[in-house]
């Protein structure tokens, strides 16, 4: 225990000062965390070795935050990504193994390592990806649902290909092979049973309930317990935890409390994300690396351009445009965090040697590695000129400048209905109490259930895109914190705040209200106009 607590703590000092420096020379935190693992792991500074207990740590990691990313996408919003897309998954898994057993083979390898090769290199990381496409805006652009369609079937296939490479090791007959995806497809079917079931009826009477509304600590445990119970319930079955975590969000993504509960478990999922980076980059060996650069670039090069070519070019068989496919196509350049689990049960199975091992877990750091520049490029390419006119429009984000409600007591509710019916449906409310959340769903608003004063909450609601954000709480601590992430996060939004007494005014315009409606001042007015009215009729 004190050992994998020693690690950790290294781990997340070293990524922390390394993260910061590559946010200082702006580039992404990721590639900070992977060198800092590769710097105090066995390969450089020896301070801390690929223990069992980081290990765990770093695969709730890759977990959790693909349970983060699946609460994004509800069921409607996968269905919506097409058949086509998940073709494509199919199309590039099948070309890229076909293609790199064909170079194998012709660089000597027999067929059995020919073949773990390409399945080693046919897999990218989701986890990677999947952060690098959050932080730059671009999850719901049509290269980025493109390469989240292809992450999702490559993470299918996973389990399929462990299988077809332990039966090549020798360690199970064909017959073992068959019935034992057909009991992983069983478990499957059953754990989506009951993670629907859990969704459907136990969440929300957790969710829903008054406790949950007055003590945001609830919704945190449930939130980790979903999370981490997904994955833990998944690997029991023989399934990926990553990819069991990932359904699990889903469904509760199509849910009315996913918006509160990604936000409250934004903390751990940080922790834990970073202590997975770090932990891949333990496996990297310099010294190795040093000694074999040349063929260590020539293979780390000859991946990536396998990888974009048979992508693009398959996306482009399927329709896409020419941009938007090589876009996609340098999103999916990278060999993922399972590909270790298939070098490591090929060279377990004597399939592959050592020399190939370090090979391949070399490559694999290095894609991982060069991913920021790779996805960045792919959303320059993607939104350059000619890409727009050829894919249709913008690959980015849709703008849509509408109003953003934060409460939706009777101040709000009031609000509401006062505007021009036209005009409601362009209103997105952020209600923390679930009670109040159903009457502005029930009133035409789109609604999120969450705290609007957590930033995760007001980006999901998309207040970087608001034209009008009107905070109607009475709390004037609230009003003003919530005030102030929205001038930070829309500068060009206007923002309007509730005052209850004229003397917090003057705070909430400096914490970044352009408007503050005084309520004593309205009170007074309309004292001041029944008064007159009154005086009239009795004159």
């Amino acid at each position: 225990m004190h050992d994998t607590l020693m690690a950790s703590m290294i781990l997340l000092g070293g990524a922390l000062v390394l993260g910061a420096l590559a946010e200082r020379l702006r580039q992404t935190a990721v590639l900070g965390y992977l060198l800092a693992g590769t710097l105090v792991g066995p390969g450089v500074l020896g301070w801390v070795r690929a223990e069992a207990g980081v290990s765990v740590l770093a695969e709730l990691g890759a977990a959790t935050l693909l349970f983060s990313i699946g609460t994004e996408f509800s069921v409607a919003r996968l269905r919506a990504l097409g058949a086509r897309t998940f073709l494509l998954g199919v199309v590039q898994i099948l070309a890229t193994i076909a293609v790199v057993m064909g170079l194998a083979r012709l660089a000597g390898l027999d067929a059995r390592a020919a073949f773990t090769a390409g399945a080693v290199v046919s897999l990218s990381s989701t986890a990677v990806v999947m952060r690098l496409l959050i932080e730059g805006k671009s999850l719901d652009s049509v290269h980025g649902r493109m390469a989240m369609g292809v992450l999702l079937t490559q993470d299918l296939a996973v389990v399929p290909l462990v299988v077809i490479v332990t039966l090549l090791a020798g360690d199970a007959t064909p017959g073992h092979a068959v019935a034992e995806l057909v009991r992983t497809t069983g478990w499957a079917v059953v754990l989506i049973v009951v993670f629907l079931v859990l969704v459907k009826w136990v969440a929300p009477l957790f969710l829903a309930g008054r406790g949950m509304a007055r003590n945001r600590e609830l919704v945190a445990v449930f939130a980790t317990v979903w999370a981490l119970g997904s994955a833990l319930g998944a690997e029991a079955v023989g399934l990926s935890p990553a990819l069991g975590a990932f359904v699990a969000g889903v469904l509760l993504g199509s849910s009315h409390f996913a918006t509160q509960v990604r936000a409250e478990l934004a903390p751990l999922r940080t922790i834990l994300i970073t202590l997975f980076f770090a932990a891949v980059g333990l496996a990297g060996d310099p010294s190795w690396a040093w000694a074999h650069a040349d063929r260590a670039i020539v293979v780390v090069a000859g991946m990536i351009v396998v990888k974009v070519a048979v992508s693009a070019l398959a996306a482009r068989g399927l329709g896409t445009s020419p941009f938007v496919a090589l876009a996609t196509g340098l999103c999916l350049a990278q060999i993922g965090e399972f590909s270790f689990v298939l070098a490591q049960t090929a060279r377990a199975g004597g399939i592959i040697g050592e020399e190939l091992h370090r090979l391949l877990v070399t490559s694999t750091i290095s894609t991982l590695a060069l991913s920021p520049f790779l996805v960045s490029l792919a959303q320059r390419v993607a939104k350059s000129r000619v890409g727009e006119a050829l894919s249709g429009g913008p690959s980015g984000d849709a703008s849509t400048r509408g109003v953003v409600l934060i409460g939706f007591g009777k101040a709000g509710h009031r609000a509401f209905e006062e505007l021009p019916r036209a005009r409601r449906h362009d209103v997105t409310v952020i209600e923390m109490n679930p009670a109040l959340a159903d009457v502005a769903r029930a009133s035409g608003a789109t609604v999120h259930v969450g705290d609007a004063g957590r930033v995760d909450v007001l980006e999901h609601a998309g207040v970087r895109l608001a034209r009008v954000v009107a905070i109607t709480t009475a709390d004037v601590d609230a009003a003003g914190h919530v005030a102030a992430l929205v001038r930070t996060m829309a500068p060009d939004a206007f923002v309007v705040v509730r005052a209850r007494y004229r003397s917090v005014a003057t705070d909430l315009r400096r914490a970044g209200a352009h408007l503050v409606v005084d309520e004593e001042a309205l009170v007074g007015d309309r004292l001041a106009a029944a008064i007159e009215g009154a005086m009239r009729t009795a004159g």
